[in-house]
C-alpha cells in the first residue's frame, strides 16, 4: 500500500487517524485535507509514509521533507497553496519556521480561514 495509489479522501482519513497525540499534528493534517489540493498532488504524496505495522495501516506526513521540497521548488503549487503548505508544515514542528509576512499575502479568504482554524485547533 502506498500514498500514490490511495484515493485522496481515504488518504486524508488515514492521516487524520494517525495524527493523534499533540493537537498540532492533527491540526496540520486537517489543514492539508480541508485545503483540498495536496492530497491529489503526486509530488506531495511522495512525502507521505504509509505502513501496516501491527496489521493496521498508518500514514504520516514527513513535514521536514515537505519543508525541504518547498524550499527547493519540488512541489508544484500556486503562491497561495505554497503559503498554506508552509504554514501547515510549521504547525507540528518547532524546527520548521514560517515567515507570516511572506505567507499571509497570498491566501484568499477561504484559505486564511482554514489556516486560522488550524492554528486555533493546534492550541487546543
Amino acid at each position: 500500500m502506498n500514498a500514490q495509489a490511495m484515493p485522496a479522501a481515504a488518504l486524508g482519513a488515514l492521516l487524520a487517524g494517525c495524527a493523534g497525540g499533540i493537537c498540532a499534528e492533527p491540526a496540520a493534517v486537517a489543514l492539508i485535507a480541508r485545503h483540498g489540493h495536496f492530497l491529489h498532488e503526486p509530488a506531495f504524496r511522495r512525502l507521505i509514509v504509509i505502513s501496516a505495522a501491527g496489521g493496521e495501516p498508518a500514514a504520516v506526513i514527513r513535514w521536514n521533507a515537505v519543508a525541504w521540497a518547498l524550499q527547493h521548488g519540488r512541489l508544484p503549487c500556486s503562491p497561495s497553496e505554497r503559503a498554506v503548505l508552509a504554514i501547515a508544515a510549521s504547525i507540528p514542528s518547532d524546527k520548521i519556521p514560517v515567515w507570516l509576512g511572506a505567507s499571509l499575502g497570498s491566501p484568499d479568504r477561504r484559505n486564511l480561514a482554514l489556516v486560522t482554524g488550524a492554528i486555533t485547533a493546534a492550541n487546543g
